[in-house]
């Protein structure tokens, strides 16, 4: 099985931003569910909007499957994986969610 991950980043327009890692290939509606949206958005005080950036990746062969939390672990304690030639990149995206939470997003 081949393993699907995207490297989220995510920037409010006051400058506060942060990086992690999610199992396939994440919407909206996803990273305003992660801990990571969760603990930017206790951080980011005063903003209008987050901007977020999603590069989608693939590993391995077979069938896609998204990475488990176990996958993330490993990737996150091998990061230097993330820049060999094992991993393929298959998309990139971006768009603004509305702060506060609106549930809202605008393609970018």
């Amino acid at each position: 099985m081949s393993k699907v991950f995207s490297i989220i980043g995510l920037e409010t327009n006051t400058g506060i931003s942060a990086v992690g890692l999610m199992s396939g290939i994440p919407e909206a509606e996803d990273i305003q569910k992660s801990q990571l949206y969760n603990e930017l958005v206790e951080d980011c005080g005063e903003s209008e909007y987050i901007t977020a950036m999603v590069k989608s990746y693939y590993y391995g062969e077979g069938k896609p499957e998204d990475a488990t939390a176990e996958d993330l672990n490993w990737l996150k304690a091998n990061h230097e994986f993330l820049l060999s030639e094992a991993v393929t990149h298959l998309q990139t995206k971006s768009f603004a969610i509305l702060y506060p939470d609106q549930r809202m997003q605008m393609n970018m």
